[in-house]
């Protein structure tokens, strides 16, 4: 549950994020796990690995090969930085051979494999839900846990846990499931609006509206000035969740009081669900500047690259999406373009807490029924993602916000960060924001959901053109809901 405590810490933590102390730069390449050699016999903790084997500093077997067989999800952030970490992986640990399956329909691939239920055909290490989700296949054992890689000693700094230096409240914001972590992010994604920051100087637009009220204000001047204020991919019409969605639901719990009972209702598909007032609240507000005319016209026909485009070129001033933006849209982007990032605040004064998506990429799980010793090998992957020199390429390259917080904290370092990053960092650090990633703790089976969800994504267009009242789906949406709590029951 999201209780006070935790809700402090992740406060904190975001502020001790943008507090530009430097910790550590890169140490040694030490890679430890549990069996650190310095506490434990090489190897005497390990199944089938005598203290006779010669083993690296990780209590690992150097003689035994093994092949890791990755399934990779092309996402926003491309692959160059994946194949950056795996080299120098494979540079230090050169009996672990490592075979990359990428595709951006990587969620499909898994599925297939899944259903096949071919254990060895399966990938040890994927770093995509596959459709459906990962709760009904961690229950079912089909996991690993991933609990114990935030007390490995980081790599490149052998003296700290990997839970000292990364971002606080990521650790306590990964799903639970059954009382395990099955997931391990190597990269972060805030969401909201970006836009061209160039743009906005010229017109002399409210880069940070701070309340509901300074924001309608900003899209009104922007639409007087002939620009489409918001767009997001019609085609894909769940990034609008990025700036308009769960987030803000939260924002208005905290408003009301009661955000740490929203958060677990929403955990647990407790009731109301689609009808609470904080969701039936988002979805008015979201609808009736559908009704003022600030979104897209051409919106129901755009995919996502589509609408990041129409931002490029100055037909919408800003995008629904994540800091993934900079780097999914390089190659179209002029060389002196730059983001700038704002939230959209639901809240009336700034002595109310505004809230923001944490979404997470790259992040990684581990198929239960490998062998040990892959799984073992897996898990020193990960963990070698998160060095400081991986963190800084893939910050660098891909424009990924980093899980490091010594990284964010040096100005030097953060001077490096992708301009999207850079903006997103600094509006946080500026309105003390509060960042979350929402999760689900169940799994629901039952066909009604998935028709709720279904009856939800096909009319966010309608609601964004301003055509469909969202009352009377949300009231549908909770009805089929029920039917699915209902039948699970059974």
């Amino acid at each position: 549950m999201f209780n006070g405590k935790m809700k402090r810490l992740m406060s904190t933590g975001v502020a001790a994020v943008l507090s530009l102390t430097m910790l550590a730069g890169c140490g040694g390449n030490s890679g430890k796990n549990e069996a650190s050699p310095s506490t434990t016999p090489a190897g005497s903790d390990k199944p089938g690995v005598s203290a006779e084997v010669d083993v690296y500093e990780n209590g690992l077997p150097k003689n035994e090969e093994v092949t890791l067989k990755v399934g990779f999800f092309v996402g926003g952030y491309g692959r160059e930085w994946f194949d950056y970490a795996v080299e120098s992986f494979t540079a230090k640990y050169p009996n672990v051979k490592i075979d990359i399956t990428a595709s951006a329909d990587m969620k499909t691939i898994l599925s297939t494999k899944i259903s096949a239920g071919n254990d060895n055909d399966m990938f040890d290490l994927f770093n995509t839900e596959p459709s459906g989700g990962i709760i009904g296949l961690a229950e079912a054992g089909k996991l690993e846990p991933m609990d114990d890689i935030w007390e490995f000693p980081l790599p490149d700094v052998p003296d700290k846990k990997v839970k000292d230096l990364m971002m606080p409240g990521m650790y306590e914001s990964t799903p639970l499931i059954n009382g395990k972590r099955y997931e391990f992010t190597t990269a972060s994604s805030f969401g909201g609006l970006f836009f061209n920051k160039k743009l906005f100087e010229e017109h002399g637009w409210n880069q940070n509206p701070n309340t509901w009220d300074e924001f309608t204000a900003l899209l009104a001047d922007i639409k007087a000035d002939g620009i489409a204020p918001i767009t997001f991919p019609g085609i894909h019409p769940s990034y609008h969740n990025w700036a308009f969605g769960t987030a803000k639901n939260f924002e208005l719990a905290d408003i009301n009081g009661h955000v740490d009972e929203f958060i677990e209702n929403y955990r647990t598909y407790g009731l109301p669900q689609y009808t609470n007032p904080e969701t039936v609240e988002t979805w008015t507000r979201f609808y009736e500047l559908g009704k003022l005319g600030y979104f897209a016209e051409g919106l129901p026909a755009l995919n996502h690259t589509q609408s990041q485009m129409q931002v490029i070129q100055g037909q919408a001033a800003m995008v629904s999406t994540g800091t993934h933006v900079e780097n999914e849209m390089k190659e179209a982007t002029p060389a002196d373009f730059d983001w700038g990032f704002m939230a959209v605040p639901f809240r009336d004064n700034t002595n109310q807490t505004l809230w923001i998506r944490s979404g997470t990429s790259n992040f990684n799980y581990i198929w239960a029924a490998k062998p040990e010793l892959n799984k073992k090998w897996a898990k020193e992957l990960i963990a070698w993602m998160v060095t400081l020199e991986n963190q800084q390429f893939a910050a660098e390259k891909a424009g990924a916000l980093p899980m490091r917080k010594d990284l964010t904290e040096d100005p030097a370092r953060a001077a490096n960060l992708s301009s999207s990053a850079q903006s997103v960092l600094k509006y946080i650090a500026d309105n003390n924001a509060q960042t979350f990633k929402a999760s689900r703790s169940i799994n629901i089976s039952d066909p009604n959901l998935a028709q709720a969800e279904k009856l939800m994504n096909e009319n966010i267009v309608k609601f964004a053109m301003g055509m469909q009242d969202p009352k009377p789906i949300l009231e549908q949406a909770d009805e089929l809901l029920k039917k699915a709590l209902e039948a699970e029951k059974k």
